[in-house]
């Protein structure tokens, strides 16, 4: 049958229910990362890994019953041999990415109940959210409210890169502090997306012209808005001059006195202008996933016109 690798990384003990798995996708990192989560998952029940090659006939004791294995391989072996290791009540591991030729396999794998087709491709919001979540619940942890949604923009879509920065804010002392996770979760694009913030004083045409470099997926948007979301909260939240001075992030040491200028202009009204762009933004595009980029340029642009 068809598996999600994000339920079964959230339950490993899901894994045992089958016998073989063919994990495929178009995210290759991702597909290795299973694999290795599949093996390691049933090494600590007591099976032994091993390495298969592709061979023309099965050995008859290859797959004795003397001990249980689990076997995988990046050449397929074929269905027979396939449902011998599965009769001898070993484990069966295929991975290859998609290609033309192997959706006969797929069909093989999902057409059984005691067999996983497991697709790994780069994830989306909702994935996301949901290794996020059994991230969390694993490790007992407690985000604030707009800390868990500020983590969630900022993790990346591709799952292995994704593990690792969730291992980072493992590492973290003080897991709610928003500067902290803006800091070690800082990649390329995520400094291209710190830089648009800034961006808001050049003219409309050269706004427009970085605007179209930067933003062409969904996951860009995310790691752009969660810059604007952090930095406007920095300035709505902060009492006076020297508050903000203690709360502006040290790499941001180039951008302190334009952070305290644009503070200076900030009155009641359009701090709450503000505040009702940003909260308005966010949940349309929650609900309007598809069409992130015009509402994100419209929201800069009105951006633009209240700090003006």
């Amino acid at each position: 049958m068809k598996v999600s690798p994000e339920s079964l990384f959230i339950n490993g003990s899901d894994c045992l229910n089958y016998k073989s798995f063919f994990v495929s996708g178009n995210d290759e990192s991702y597909i290795y990362c299973f694999v290795e989560f599949l093996i390691k998952t049933f090494a600590e029940k007591g099976l032994i890994k091993k390495s298969l090659v592709k061979t023309t006939a099965v050995e008859p004791d290859l797959f004795g019953r003397d001990c249980k294995n689990i076997y995988f391989t990046d050449k397929y072996i074929g269905n027979t041999a396939v449902e011998e290791i599965e009769n001898n009540q070993n484990v069966f591991i295929f991975y290859e990415k998609n290609t033309p030729k192997n959706k006969p396999l797929k069909s093989f794998f999902s057409s059984s109940g005691q067999r996983a087709l497991v697709e790994c491709y780069e994830l989306d919001r909702n994935k996301k959210r949901i290794v996020l979540n059994g991230f969390i619940q694993s490790h007992d942890l407690n985000f604030e409210k707009n800390i868990y949604w500020l983590l969630l923009d900022l993790l990346n879509n591709k799952f292995s890169l994704l593990i690792q920065e969730l291992e980072k804010v493992l590492l973290l002392k003080d897991k709610n502090n928003a500067n902290k996770l803006l800091d070690i979760l800082s990649g390329d694009q995520s400094l291209v997306a710190g830089e648009f913030f800034f961006k808001l004083n050049l003219g409309g045409s050269e706004i427009t012209s970085f605007f179209n470099a930067s933003i062409n997926s969904l996951s860009d948007f995310y790691s752009c808005f969660s810059y604007f979301k952090t930095y406007s909260l920095l300035l709505l939240n902060s009492k006076n001059e020297t508050d903000l001075q203690t709360k502006i992030p040290k790499y941001l040491f180039k951008e302190r006195e334009n952070f305290l200028t644009l503070f200076r202009s900030l009155t009641e009204n359009k701090k709450r202008l503000l505040s009702a762009l940003v909260y308005k933004t966010e949940n349309l595009v929650r609900k309007n996933p598809d069409v992130f980029k015009p509402l994100f340029y419209r929201f800069v642009l009105n951006y633009k016109k209240i700090i003006s």
